[in-house]
């Protein structure tokens, strides 16, 4: 009769373990999101007379920053009204003396409390900090260079965020083997690291191959809060929110598309990833506000579809609209009241950029 309640406990035992493993890939299934509602966007044209090559837009209270190379100047930042869209001066000199940065500038991001712009010059592994201020009706840029961890020197622009108080979210490049997916610094100090990753399908001694695909194919944004951090990725699409608050903690993930890559070098330590060939699926940027992510979308359903897409989601990870423009969308900004939003955007004629305003709701 013992060995009868053993048996039966045992076999409780392994319902419930099998129960479990069911769940787990069920968590660990891919599903598309599904968004409850499409909006028709239209836009109004801001400024289409300053020409300058395609970059980064943001903000800083009434002015929008534009980053791109123009032929009236040798700067590569540009400002902008943000109610009129009238330039109005631009800064950020090439070079490689103090306060200057490296051409091109693969990303920058604001601290919108402190009115300042960062821009990470990777060739130059150093941070350049520009404040701007109104002095006497006059917009007043000064460019000073910042002190960060030396573990910095390993990532790129368009992966190191200001979250505020002097303070930066920042994710490594895997090319280099770096200790670290995600480190949080505040000056010459590290707060806060992070190296959880999602698992792909690679056998285990290959698992450096499937954080190169997180390394080259993701992108980043920061909450102006700075209290949480988003990471998504193309060539399918793996989204994942982070809290930041105190430490780096990984809060939600979502599976919408597995991921397709080819490997051009399967190294164990360095391995190398690119897209694979006509794959449209996944989140190519992203803008945020405190309420939500805004993220330049692609899926197989709608790529076929006139104009570019932004879903939005909240921070949770869930679905919430979709945005459909007309014309080529190359980045955009939006306010923090989830009301307007700002970009820079082409045409289907090939005539330019230009600088544009939405509204949302």
């Amino acid at each position: 009769m013992k060995n009868k309640h053993i048996v039966f406990l045992f076999s409780i035992f392994l319902f419930f373990l099998q129960c479990k493993k069911s769940a787990e890939s069920v968590d660990e299934g891919y599903a598309a999101p599904v968004f409850p509602e499409t909006k028709e966007i239209t836009v109004e044209c801001l400024n289409d007379s300053f020409i300058f090559d395609i970059g980064s837009i943001d903000q800083l209270d009434t002015l929008l920053i534009c980053s791109g190379k123009t032929d009236i100047n040798d700067y590569v930042f540009h400002l902008f009204s943000k109610n009129s869209g009238a330039y109005i001066k631009s800064f950020g000199t090439i070079g490689q003396g103090p306060g200057e940065i490296s051409w091109p500038v693969t990303g920058y991001s604001t601290d919108r409390k402190e009115d300042k712009v960062y821009c990470y010059d990777a060739m130059q592994t150093k941070m350049v900090e520009y404040a701007i201020r109104n002095h006497n009706g006059e917009i007043v840029v000064e460019a000073n260079e910042c002190m960060l961890p030396p573990e910095v020197k390993n990532t790129t622009g368009n992966m190191c965020f200001s979250i505020g108080n002097g303070q930066f979210i920042i994710a490594y490049s895997s090319f280099f083997g770096n200790s670290y997916r995600f480190i949080k610094t505040a000056s010459v100090d590290t707060v806060s690291t992070c190296n959880e990753y999602p698992r792909l399908n690679e056998p285990d001694e290959f698992i450096a191959v499937e954080h190169a695909y997180f390394s080259y194919m993701g992108r980043l944004a920061v909450k102006p809060d700075g209290k949480k951090f988003v990471h998504a990725t193309w060539s399918g699409c793996i989204l994942e929110i982070f809290d930041c608050k105190e430490t780096i903690r990984p809060s939600v993930t979502k599976r919408f598309f597995e991921p397709e890559y080819k490997v051009t070098k399967k190294n164990v330590k360095y391995p190398f990833v690119q897209c694979a060939e006509n794959v449209v699926n996944g989140i190519w940027g992203m803008a945020c506000t405190d309420a939500c992510i805004y993220a330049q979308y692609r899926d197989d359903s709608c790529y076929k579809k006139s104009g570019p897409l932004i879903a939005v989601f909240d921070w949770e990870g869930n679905p919430a609209g979709m945005l459909h423009f007309d014309d080529v969308l190359y980045d955009v900004v939006i306010e923090n009241n989830d009301k307007y939003g700002y970009a820079i955007m082409g045409d289907k004629k090939d005539e330019g950029i230009k600088l544009v305003k939405f509204k949302i709701d």
